[in-house]
């Protein structure tokens, strides 16, 4: 027998056991005095345009080198957790060592020739005084002592400089999270500026959707949005919507930022790169809606029962989309119709009367 013999069999056959319950329905009107009911109303709903979306590390960097020197020792590698503080590698500090005593030693001579030239300055300061001294004599000791002053200054920036230099030879996490990448061998020589490792943080996630310029145009606050993660629904904890489309696709970034800890189904962690939908409304629109109860599935036939005139009829429907546990009617019925809310109860009683 051919698939098309089947599905032609199979729906006559449906078509006829429909047609045999609406006939019971018409014989048994006491049946339908005791079913509940619903009258339909139109229920308005928002509308949606779901997006297609990332996510990705609000917190992702690089760590670049910020002095010179061979790596000494590498202490995490790719997939390691890490936190926030966690020393990461080591150069070795053989020059910055160096440069530290050196910067040292310039501050003390610096500091001992500005005692002597401000010892000199009061000396002749009083001599200029008592009228023994010229005035071209105090302005040079003057000029001296100054210039000891800044010398010293200049010899403790250098010696902060010498220190900073020699804390950048142990490089260390600025945020806990996971190491993404090493771009570094044990060995290596690196310079300022040269990548050393990229991590992330899983803490605090973002999903990054491109809008089309037509849904772009309608979105007014944060409240439109919501992120869809599996089956359920997240509001972001904030939105930023780029205030630029892109030259070639002519679309707008669109990111939603979610709070920390947020989790997937069954408390499932979430990783930048994967798939999610942003979920934007875009307006409002009038439909009616039934309990999912009063919908009666028959191999492809979906019907409910409505009474006309306090008599149970089996009538085809066409459904769509749930809203908040309702499923959404499109055609084979009205508003003013009225419905039996529980369909099986209603065909059980339909065929006890057989």
């Amino acid at each position: 027998m051919s698939s098309q013999s089947f599905r032609q069999r199979t729906l006559r056959s449906s078509l006829k056991s429909a047609l045999q319950i609406s006939l019971l329905a018409a014989v048994l009107p006491t049946t339908a005095q005791a079913a509940e009911s619903v009258s339909l109303e139109p229920v308005t709903v928002p509308v949606y345009f779901d997006l297609e979306a990332t996510l990705e590390a609000v917190n992702e960097s690089t760590i670049s080198a910020q002095t010179s020197g061979a790596i000494k020792a590498v202490y995490y590698d790719v997939n390691d957790q890490v936190e926030k503080g966690a020393l990461l590698l080591e150069i070795d500090d053989t020059q910055q060592q160096a440069e530290l005593q050196q910067a040292y030693a310039n501050l003390a001579q610096a500091k001992a020739q500005n005692e002597d030239a401000q010892v000199l300055l009061q000396r002749n300061t009083r001599l200029y005084k008592q009228g023994t001294l010229s005035k071209g004599e105090i302005d040079s000791t003057t000029a001296r002592a100054k210039s000891a002053a800044a010398a010293v200054k200049a010899a403790q920036a250098a010696l902060t400089q010498a220190r900073e230099q020699l804390a950048y030879t142990k490089v260390k996490a600025p945020y806990a999270g996971l190491v993404k990448t090493r771009h570094v061998e044990l060995g290596e020589l690196v310079n300022p500026g040269q990548a050393l490792m990229t991590g992330l943080s899983l803490d605090k996630l973002r999903a990054v959707a491109d809008a089309p310029q037509r849904i772009a145009s309608q979105y007014r606050s944060a409240d439109q949005v919501t992120v869809r993660i599996g089956e359920q629904s997240v509001a972001p904890e904030s939105v930023v919507l780029y205030p630029f489309a892109d030259a070639t696709h002519h679309s707008v970034r669109l990111r939603a930022n979610l709070s920390s800890g947020t989790t997937g189904a069954d408390n499932r962690p979430l990783y930048p790169g994967q798939w999610t939908k942003i979920r934007v409304q875009t307006g409002e629109r009038d439909v009616l809606l039934l309990p999912q109860s009063a919908i009666l599935k028959r191999s492809e036939l979906t019907s409910v029962y409505v009474l006309d005139d306090g008599q149970p009829e089996l009538r085809q429907v066409r459904t769509g989309n749930l809203h908040n546990g309702e499923i959404e009617v499109l055609s084979g019925l009205q508003a003013g119709d009225k419905v039996i809310t529980d369909a099986l109860a209603q065909l059980a009683e339909i065929s006890k009367g057989e």
